[in-house]
């Protein structure tokens, strides 16, 4: 065996190592591309279904609080009705 074999020999066991320890690699990265398409998949078979029930549940938690609100914030306002009249009515005023 001549030393142009040995080299060969050893250029292929280097490729041959290469390829293997980058092989791993290579089939993670299929796996994870098919995955991405198969999620990507899912997302617009189910995304419109789940923003549909999303807008569904920010109208009536919107609806909800506006029917929790709208009382006190009516209470609020007579209170203040009644202060400024109350105020306007026996307050001091300076007539200079």
């Amino acid at each position: 065996m001549g030393l142009a074999t040995m080299r060969d020999i050893s250029l292929l066991w280097l490729i041959f190592l290469g390829l293997v320890s980058v092989l791993p690699i290579a089939v993670l990265f299929y796996f994870m591309i098919r995955g991405m398409t198969r999620l990507r998949q899912l997302a617009v078979l189910y995304l419109p279904i789940v923003q549909e029930k999303t807008r569904f549940i920010a109208f009536k938690s919107e609806e909800i609080s506006h029917k929790i609100a709208s009382p006190i914030i009516g209470v609020q306002t007579k209170a203040a009705q009644v202060n400024g009249i109350t105020k306007a009515a026996f307050s001091r005023r300076n007539h200079t």
